[in-house]
């Protein structure tokens, strides 16, 4: 198995298997959480793992900044609607409804700025 800082670098150059990517979204670094969720996004893989673990991540709306008004746990419930399934949109929407407008909001607004494009 290789180390944190190896998968961050296979993140980086886009050698980063796609199994590898659930082992990133558990690491407690949240930089590395954050990139996996890019990587997600950009390949546009998803399993049930990974819809757990993005859900579990949507809880944290507050003091887990990610950047600008943005919480990890926005950036994790965008993540599940930007994947291309349908378990994961069901997801999406289940944590959606849940959450304050101003969440509603900063997810919506995560979503529409692509800054996961970035």
């Amino acid at each position: 198995m290789a180390s944190i800082a190896e998968l961050v670098e296979e993140i980086k150059t886009d050698k980063i298997k796609n199994g590898d990517l659930i082992v990133c979204l558990e690491a407690k670094n949240l930089r590395v959480v954050a990139m996996a969720m890019f990587k997600l996004i950009e390949r546009n893989y998803c399993d049930y793992r990974i819809i757990d673990r993005l859900a579990e991540l949507g809880e944290l709306l507050t003091d887990n900044k990610f950047i600008g008004p943005w919480q990890f746990g926005h950036l994790a419930i965008a993540t599940l609607s930007l994947l291309d399934n349908e378990d994961a949109k069901v997801k999406f929407n289940e944590l959606f409804e849940g959450l304050s407008d101003n969440d509603k909001f900063l997810v919506e607004n995560f979503i529409e700025s692509e800054s996961y494009k970035a």
